[in-house]
Formats: structure tokens, C-alpha cells, sequence
């Protein structure tokens, strides 16, 4: 009787370690897939030359950028505004005022800006792209280097002639309006202070 005992015991303690292990496998297993889902969720939106061809303008609205201070990691989310006196450059803009953020005073960066301004990106189809800025009379004018650009499958790259390529990724693309975000920054000053900065592009016209 008391055999039978310890091994209806034995039996039980057996039944409720492999309960304890399937739910803790379980677990981890969703775990998993939340945190690839995550992941999954800043990959580059799929896209391809078609969507993107024509001619696309930066814009402030929805645009922003994360930027940190280098030795308190002290971050801020900022805007940006046009600053149409001193060659279109986008200010980084205080979200919650709508002045002017001091990058020097703030972050002890050595400019004003993010090294942005305003500017017209023109993809073709064979892969080239032209940059337009716009001049003091209002006008735009395309810069005489040209460009490429191409989709990689970690992202969206691209290379102005006589510059380094730049990695990208596309938050999403639509028919009439596309973003980019970038999270690498050649710049060594700028890669102190800046975590991310988002660009946001309407359409001006197809090619």
C-alpha cells in the first residue's frame, strides 16, 4: 500500500515538473515572437523603383529628430522649421514652443542645425537620382552631382556623387508621400548628438 502511495507521489511530482516546463517554454516562445515582432516593426517598409520614381520635397511637418546630450545622455525629441534667411536650412525647432532649440547651449553641439536643409530629391528609373535646393530668388535649381539610389534588403541607400552613401530606412511609401529615417551619421560631431532624425517627403510630381 505504501509502494503504491510513493509512486502515485512519484507520478503527480512527474506530471507537474513537465506542466512547469511547458509553460515555461511556452512563455518564452511568445516572448520571442513579440520581440521579433518588434524588430520587424523598424525593418525598411518594402518598396520598389516604381513607387518611388518622380520627384519628392522635405518637409517640416512630421518631420523630427532625437538628439542627446554627449556626456549626460540627456535626449530630446525636436522639429524643424525653415529657415528661409540663411539658405533654407531645417532648425531644429522645441515641439512644445515652437522656438528655436539651442543645440550649443542645450547639447554643447558645435552648429545650429542637423546639417539639413531644404531640398527636392528626383529618382529615375535606371537607379540615378538629382538633388534640387532652392535658391535666394525662390527658385529650384538641380545640383550639377548627381546621384544613386537602390533598396538592399537592411534598406534604402543613397549615394550623392562625391559623397558617402547614406543608409536609410523607409518608414512607409505611399502614392503621395514617403519617410526616411536614419539612425547611422558619417559625421563624427553629428553622431555625438544625434540618435535619429525622420524626414518626411510629399510628392511634387512623376516621372
Amino acid at each position: 500500500m505504501k509502494r503504491l502511495y510513493f509512486l502515485n507521489r512519484t507520478l503527480c511530482a512527474g506530471l507537474m515538473v513537465c506542466s512547469l516546463f511547458t509553460f515555461a517554454t511556452a512563455s518564452a516562445t511568445t516572448t520571442a515572437v513579440k520581440d521579433n515582432t518588434q524588430r520587424k516593426s523598424v525593418a525598411a517598409a518594402p518598396a520598389n523603383h516604381s513607387q518611388i520614381v518622380g520627384m519628392w520635397e522635405v518637409t517640416p511637418k512630421g518631420s523630427y529628430a532625437i538628439v542627446r546630450h554627449a556626456k549626460t545622455r540627456q535626449e530630446y525629441k525636436v522639429g524643424f522649421k525653415v529657415d528661409e534667411h540663411d539658405d533654407y536650412k531645417l532648425m531644429p525647432i522645441d515641439l512644445k514652443t515652437g522656438e528655436l532649440f539651442d543645440l550649443r547651449y542645450t547639447l554643447g553641439h558645435d552648429d545650429d542645425d542637423l546639417d539639413d536643409e531644404l531640398h527636392r530629391y528626383e529618382f529615375h528609373r535606371n537607379g540615378r537620382l538629382y538633388v534640387y535646393e532652392k535658391e535666394d530668388n525662390g527658385r529650384w535649381k538641380r545640383e550639377d552631382d548627381g546621384g544613386t539610389y537602390s533598396f538592399r534588403h537592411d534598406g534604402f541607400t543613397i549615394k550623392i556623387d562625391g559623397d558617402r552613401a547614406k543608409q536609410y530606412q523607409i518608414r512607409f511609401l505611399s502614392d503621395n508621400e514617403f519617410e526616411l529615417t536614419q539612425t547611422k551619421f558619417s559625421d563624427r560631431d553629428l553622431r555625438r548628438v544625434a540618435v535619429k532624425k525622420v524626414l518626411r517627403y510629399v510628392r511634387v510630381n512623376r516621372k
